[in-house]
């Protein structure tokens, strides 16, 4: 017995030591980390250069896709409890961005994942989580030059007045990349300040949507799909105008945001 035991350690030490040395992180060997949840883009042809959905009856490429998420929350014996993302490049406490269109061509570019900084025992007790798809108003028109990664992505970024986009998708028709249609969703109506016109004061639609999702007791290894074709559903994006930092009371504005809101774009695997 004693001899058995003493080359399963030397084994697990010889492995344990070639790992290291090749660089492998011996973390993966172990699963995902506690909090970590994977976003799945589905109804796509494939994860393939370029990423390609079929929509109104015609192919688009998915050219940018991506939103930020903030104010984490985990619902514990009926109550609602504020967490917080690990810190890392794609993610400060209360605020992540996700990534898409990029994760083929650009991996260093793309995040599908948020990572929340909770323990394990926590998720096992937890019955629901709860995000907002947007910024908190300070964040969203504060000077993106000097805010910290990801909220300084200038990609995600449109102007002083109107700020951040909570949601950005950019679509364009296979064979015809003239053909193009998009959806930039954030703060709209938004005014500069009478006492300092550098300052947005106010917003007209703040066009931030909550999400809350249930969850399984126990079960903490948990994975989101996203159906980037239900954001559009019953639009026909061959005719329909863009959408962008625009009143959620005009078409199609207001379809596109009853989609977020009531339409399953997002849910557990």
């Amino acid at each position: 017995m004693n001899t058995y035991l003493r080359s399963s350690n030397a084994l697990a030490l010889f492995l344990t030591t070639m790992l290291a040395l090749s660089g492998c992180d011996i973390s993966k060997f172990k699963g995902r980390e506690a909090g970590e949840i994977p976003f799945n883009l589905v109804g796509v042809e494939s994860d393939a250069c370029p990423i390609i959905l079929s929509a109104a009856n015609n192919r688009w490429n998915i050219d940018y896709f991506g939103f930020y998420l903030s104010n984490p929350e985990v619902r514990v014996d009926g109550k609602w409890q504020r967490v917080k993302f690990k810190q890392n490049h794609w993610q400060t406490p209360q605020t992540a961005l996700l990534k898409f269109h990029s994760a083929c061509s650009e991996p260093s570019d793309a995040n599908s994942k948020i990572v929340l900084d909770v323990s394990e025992e926590l998720l096992k007790l937890s019955t629901n989580l709860r995000f907002t798809m947007g910024l908190p108003f300070e964040q969203n028109h504060a000077d993106v030059s000097v805010q910290p990664v990801p909220l300084s992505d200038e990609s995600m970024f449109a102007d002083a007045l109107n700020g951040h986009m909570f949601l950005k998708l950019d679509l364009s028709k296979v064979n015809d990349e003239k053909a193009t249609w998009s959806y930039h969703l954030g703060n709209a109506g938004c005014e500069f300040s009478n006492d300092d016109g550098n300052k947005v004061e106010k917003c007209a639609f703040t066009n931030r949507v909550e999400f809350i999702l249930p969850m399984t007791q126990l079960d903490t290894d948990l994975d989101i799909d996203i159906s980037v074709s239900n954001i559009f559903a019953q639009i026909d994006i061959n005719e329909s105008p863009d959408c962008k930092f625009a009143s959620p009371e005009s078409a199609p504005c207001d379809k596109l945001i009853y989609n977020l809101v009531n339409r399953p774009w997002i849910k557990w695997q």
